[in-house]
C-alpha cells in the first residue's frame, strides 16, 4: 500500500455514494441508492453529491502521477425522456503556499428517446497532478469527487431513471529522479556554461 486516504466520515456525500472500501491504493464506491428517477412526465429529477478526501498522499513522499475514477450504473427509457450522468474530479494541493495548483478532468453520459429496456453506462476521467501542478509538489493533495444524475420526463407517457453502481479511483505514484541523475544532469549543465563563458 503506497497511497494513503483521509476523509471526513460524516459528510453528507456518503448517504449517496456509500462508505468507500480502500483496497491496496483502490478506492471503491458500492452507492446504495444513487439514483434520479422521472415517471409519468414528472419533470426533472437530480440527484448530485460531492465525496471529498481531504488528504490524498504516498507515505514514500513521492509526488502522486494519476488519479483515474472509472464509474458506470444502469438505466432505462420510456418515448422521448432523457438521461444524463456526469463526473468531475479535481485535485488541489494542500501546500497552502501554492493555493494555485490543482488539476481536474471530467466525462459525461447522456441518452435519450426509448432504450428498449434496461442499459448500462460508464464513464472515466483522470488526472495528473505530478504533471500539472505548477507551483510546487504533487505529494499530498485534496482530492473531490463529484457526481450528477439526471432522469428527465416531460410527458405522461415518459418514464426515465439512472442509477450509479461502482466507482473504482485508482491511483499511482511517480517514481523519484535518482540522486546522482540528478547531481549528473547539473554537472553535465554546468559544463556547458563553463564552456560559454570561456569561448
Amino acid at each position: 500500500i503506497n497511497i494513503v486516504y483521509k476523509y471526513d466520515d460524516t459528510q453528507a456525500a456518503i448517504a449517496l455514494f456509500g462508505t468507500p472500501t480502500i483496497v491496496g491504493d483502490t478506492v471503491r464506491f458500492l452507492p446504495p441508492s444513487f439514483r434520479a428517477e422521472s415517471l409519468n412526465g414528472a419533470g426533472t429529477d437530480i440527484a448530485t453529491a460531492n465525496f471529498i478526501f481531504t488528504e490524498v498522499y504516498s507515505k514514500s513522499g513521492d509526488d502522486i502521477m494519476k488519479i483515474e475514477v472509472i464509474e458506470f450504473g444502469d438505466y432505462d427509457i420510456d418515448n422521448d425522456a432523457e438521461v444524463e450522468a456526469s463526473v468531475l474530479l479535481t485535485a488541489s494541493s494542500n501546500d497552502f503556499s501554492n493555493p494555485l495548483d490543482f488539476t481536474s478532468g471530467s466525462d459525461m453520459f447522456a441518452a435519450t428517446g426509448d432504450s428498449g429496456g434496461q442499459q448500462t453506462w460508464l464513464m472515466d476521467a483522470s488526472i495528473n497532478p505530478e504533471e500539472d501542478f505548477i507551483f510546487g509538489p504533487a505529494n499530498n493533495i485534496a482530492l473531490s469527487l463529484q457526481n450528477t444524475l439526471k432522469a428527465i420526463a416531460d410527458y405522461p407517457d415518459e418514464n426515465a431513471w439512472i442509477q450509479k453502481k461502482l466507482s473504482l479511483v485508482a491511483s499511482t505514484v511517480a517514481v523519484p529522479v535518482p540522486a546522482a541523475a540528478w547531481l549528473f544532469g547539473s554537472a553535465l549543465g554546468l559544463l556547458g556554461w563553463v564552456r560559454r563563458k570561456s569561448g
